[in-house]
């Protein structure tokens, strides 16, 4: 059996149906950018709820990055 493969499109798509995400640049794909604007608003955080809509964030990308490691054709 074969492993599915995604495109930059699907990580695309994954991230924008992301809640954690939504106040961060997901569209074209690019995990850089993403992470850095992530970083750059934890660095910005004040108060609770920011820290941990900014950890929420983290998680996810660590997800992301788990699936684009695992099932993205580079």
């Amino acid at each position: 059996m074969s492993k599915p493969v995604l495109t930059e499109a699907d990580l695309t798509v994954i991230a924008e149906g992301t809640p954690a995400l939504d106040p961060f640049p997901t569209r074209p794909w690019d995990r850089d950018r993403l992470w850095a604007a992530v970083l750059d608003a934890q660095m910005e955080a004040r108060t609770r709820a920011e820290r941990e809509a900014v950890a929420e964030a983290r998680g996810a990308l660590q997800i992301l990055d788990a699936i684009e490691r695992h099932f993205v054709r580079k």
